[in-house]
């Protein structure tokens, strides 16, 4: 009883943050967190997700501040913030789809939410301005915290095993030029794990 009264307490909080003018500098502490540590000891999708959050949302964000006279639109599509929207979730697919990592297509993911977001204020002009905002703005802390537990396990993974591929076209290169190549080892069927070395396999 008491555990469940805690994680609502604790869901309750979150939502307050999220509610709260504390809520863009809470998210620009964590952003740097985050963020810095994966250019300084993350492999390469790590650096390009974070490159990608500070390009098209940090520096998006003190463009548009410089030229916009007034804040983000809540009572309508607001087609800056819904243009770099779309921009970061191309960007997100394509490091999701070749990265040698799992916690990509969450990441990739939570941007698609973010991108539906803004359709459904365009197409529902029922949907309050506060619900608009919430859909939009929760994604983000989602994949800051994605970025962090990938990070975390690229650093325990380096640490036990050693170098491992950060992308997989590498592998799919390398064996479609392998000569030994069966289709039980390109598709990684029962049996042909033995096949693939450590640096192979996804993390």
């Amino acid at each position: 009883m008491s555990a469940s009264r805690s994680k609502s307490d604790l869901v309750r909080k979150m939502l307050e943050i999220l509610a709260s003018d504390l809520r863009p500098f809470a998210q620009d502490v964590l952003v740097a967190i985050v963020c810095i540590c994966a250019l300084v000891w993350g492999g390469g999708p790590e650096r390009a997700v974070a490159l990608v959050w500070l390009t098209i949302f940090e520096l998006g964000n003190l463009i548009y501040q410089g030229i916009a006279s007034q804040g983000y639109q809540v009572f309508e599509v607001d087609f800056w913030l819904a243009t770099t929207d779309l921009i970061a979730g191309a960007a997100f697919i394509i490091v999701a789809l070749w990265a040698n990592r799992n916690y990509t297509l969450f990441i990739a993911a939570m941007q698609l939410l973010a991108m539906t977001a803004h359709l459904a204020r365009g197409l529902v002009e029922a949907i309050l301005p506060i619900a608009y905002a919430f859909m939009v703005a929760t994604p983000g802390w989602f994949q800051l915290l994605f970025l962090g537990g990938g990070l975390a396990r690229h650093i325990l993974r380096k640490r036990r095993h050693g170098d491992y591929r950060d992308w997989r076209v590498g592998r799919w290169n390398h064996q479609w030029l392998d000569p030994r190549l069966t289709p039980a080892t390109l598709f990684h069927w029962p049996g042909a794990s033995k096949a693939l070395s450590s640096q192979d396999r996804i993390e």
